[in-house]
């Protein structure tokens, strides 16, 4: 049984003051899926909003991967995914075969649409902002060719770049099997974003610069309202091409994609026990232009999905009232503190014009709701949080990386690039032009020369061998590529700073909190930034790691010179030594062994971030952890965790025995040739 973890305060709050009923699902909680995209977010918000207000229901909103969440609809851990995309996801398909879930309503006039896109102004220009058309003859998939060097990837630098979906996602699998069959996979690196705020930063940056993109998107979203993109046509649809693109299985064919129904999958119990909800959701719909809007400003403004829910509910009567039998909708304005316009229909069907509404003090809600929505995401709480002032610098921050984006972006761009082709990439292919027999050689004698232990090297040269064997040789040289170029990166800043702070106190206690602030600040606050400014894949993840990794070899490099002797200091001071002597041949070598303590740390911690740094495009074994996640592949995932846990223990291994001092590691091999 897959085990989701319980929801946030809110939800759970919501949950707990709910009325006991025994209507709603016998009074059982009713939990819906947290999924993570913003449609599904707000759908989510709102219909479990409306349950409490409507029905009487209890709800809580449960989080977990888009196949953690299926499976467990499936099994009935679930009651409710909210947004639920047809003929994307084997998992629903087969439970609804099986009569284990059934998947109602149209909650999106018209359909969703996705596809492959370029902002318009690659292919018509923009004379507002002064861009002229980059690619005016762009219109079919089978234009792509000719303009690759537009399209140029920085890491393949013959090839163009194809923004593709995160791995793991169905929309990835579908883009790479239309790229093989076009022949695209010759031209444009399937380039993958590890996440969906990694793909949206990416358009975002590139869009906001007026720079050339190719990427997969879809609707309902907001980067569809806030931005004017062209649609790369593709062959007509063929609904049984579309199936073998989607499965895999058969001859393959091209299909353009499917404009794919928006619907809320119920598990069986539920849809049972609940008829009067199951036909709640059959009326359930939204329209493409106020759902984009939407979504558009929750994600402009930072709302969260609760907040955003209640402005849809105070904004938007006649829309959701349309979708409720009268006494749901007399449940509803009661719980909302909501009062009918006066041209509502008697039979509580709402009318076709927006109804003025007004809100009732002392009924539950805030008298100004808008106001209250306008609070950041963070301030949504219980009513004593009113007793702090409304203080955020959430948009000062935004609105100024996003103008250093605009005003910098090219700068940060080609100093990412000239980081990428002198260094990440000559790096990268260098160890995948090593022959793997020459590498595990080169293995055996390093961990023989600073352990002189036989069996230790032979099972080190073995798990090596065996993450070959499993097929991920190359993202196993991918990853210690990365971790490699960081580490250096990392010595190169973090000893020189540790030796002046050493000999420093006014340096030390400014880097103290500096250094406080890199270690406990979580990594995904800066990824966003580092990613807008640098793009995706490798260098933003080699930045990310350094901030994450430099930190400890600072401190031990500080600890360690701090605590030589000063006698022996005093020593050579009276045969007359230099300040240079005096670090290179008195300090420095008794504090070696807390300095490589502290490269052994600083490693680790480069090795720990590579699932982190495969969130926003760098290749390697974290993109086959984070993929098995997504998709709820355990032997995936596993695979490439142990491969991460091999190549940490040798490297670790290698460095502590290396860390030690000269004349303790000397005294340990003499033992070891004695045995």
């Amino acid at each position: 049984m897959i085990l989701l973890v319980a929801s946030t305060g809110s939800q759970l709050a919501h949950a707990a003051d709910a009325p006991a009923s025994g209507g709603c699902n016998h009074g059982q909680v009713v939990k819906l899926a947290d999924q993570t995209w913003e449609s599904a977010t707000f759908t989510t918000h709102v219909i479990s909003a409306l349950l409490r207000a409507a029905f009487e229901c209890k709800t809580e909103i449960v989080p977990g991967t888009p196949a953690a969440t299926e499976s467990a609809l499936a099994q009935g851990d679930l009651d409710i995914i909210a947004e639920q995309w047809s003929g994307r996801s084997p998992i629903i398909e087969k439970a609804v075969k099986a009569g284990d879930v059934l998947v109602v309503g149209d909650t999106l006039a018209g359909g969703a649409e996705q596809g492959w896109y370029v902002p318009d102004y690659v292919v018509h220009g923009d004379k507002a902002r002064g861009i002229e058309p980059m690619a005016p003859d762009l219109n079919s998939w089978k234009d792509l060719p000719r303009y690759k060097q537009l399209f140029r990837d920085p890491e393949v630098p013959g090839k163009g770049r194809f923004l593709n979906c995160p791995a793991g996602w169905v929309c990835e699998k579908t883009n790479t099997r239309l790229l093989k069959i076009h022949e695209l996979d010759k031209d444009y690196n399937n380039f993958r974003a590890g996440t969906g705020a990694a793909l949206d930063s990416a358009i975002s940056s590139a869009y906001d610069r007026g720079k050339p993109i190719l990427f997969y998107y879809w609707q309902p979203a907001g980067l569809m309202a806030k931005y004017k993109f062209h649609k790369i046509e593709q062959d007509p649809f063929n609904q049984a091409c579309w199936d073998t693109i989607v499965s895999g299985e058969g001859t393959l064919c091209s299909s353009d994609f499917l404009v794919a129904h928006l619907s809320v999958a119920v598990s069986r119990g539920f849809a049972s026990d609940n008829p009067d909800i199951i036909a709640f959701f059959r009326k359930l719909q939204f329209q493409p232009p106020l759902l984009n809007s939407m979504i558009l400003e929750m994600t402009e403004d930072r709302r969260s999905g609760d907040a955003m829910a209640r402005r849809f509910l105070h904004d938007h009567p006649e829309v959701w009232r349309a979708w409720l039998p009268a006494e749901a909708v007399a449940r509803a304005n009661a719980a909302l503190g909501m009062t009918p316009a006066a041209d509502a229909s008697p039979s509580g069907e709402a009318a076709t014009q927006p109804e003025s509404t007004s809100v009732q003090p002392g009924a539950g809600q805030p008298q100004d709701d808008g106001a209250a929505d306008s609070r950041p995401a963070s301030q949504d709480g219980p009513a004593w949080s009113g007793i702090f002032p409304n203080w955020s610098v959430a948009a000062f921050i935004n609105e100024r990386l996003v103008a250093m984006v605009k005003r910098y972006g090219d700068q940060f761009r080609r100093a990412s690039e000239t980081i990428l082709t002198t260094v990440l990439l000559p790096v990268e292919q260098a160890m995948q032009a090593v022959p793997p027999w020459l590498f595990l050689i080169l293995v055996a004698l390093l961990s023989w020369h600073a352990t002189r232990k036989p069996v230790t090297t032979i099972a080190y040269v073995v798990c090596l061998y065996l993450i070959g064997a499993v097929g991920l040789w190359d993202k196993l040289m991918q990853t210690f590529a990365l971790v490699l170029v960081s580490t250096v990166f990392s010595i190169v800043i973090g000893v020189p700073v540790g030796i002046a702070a050493a000999g420093s106190r006014i340096l030390r206690r400014i880097l103290t909190p500096i250094l406080d602030v890199m270690q406990t600040l979580p990594s995904f606050v800066y990824l966003i930034p580092v990613l807008m400014l640098f793009g995706l894949g490798k260098v933003p993840a080699l930045f990310a790691t350094i901030i994450y990794a430099v930190p400890p070899l600072i401190r031990l490099t500080v600890l360690g010179l701090r605590q030589v002797d000063r006698n022996v200091m005093e020593a050579a001071q009276s045969f007359g030594v230099t300040r240079w002597q005096m670090l290179t041949r008195v300090t420095l070598p008794l504090a070696r062994p807390s300095i490589m303590a502290g490269i052994n740390q600083t490693t680790m911690m480069a090795l720990a971030m590579v699932v982190v740094a495969s969130m926003i495009g760098a290749r390697g074994l974290g993109e086959d952890v984070l993929a098995g996640i997504q998709t709820l592949d355990v032997g995936r995932g596993l695979q490439a965790g142990v491969a991460i846990v091999i190549l940490a223990i040798v490297i670790d291994r290698i460095t502590q025995a290396y860390g030690r001092p000269r004349r303790r590691r000397q005294a340990m091999l003499r033992q070891e040739d004695a045995r």
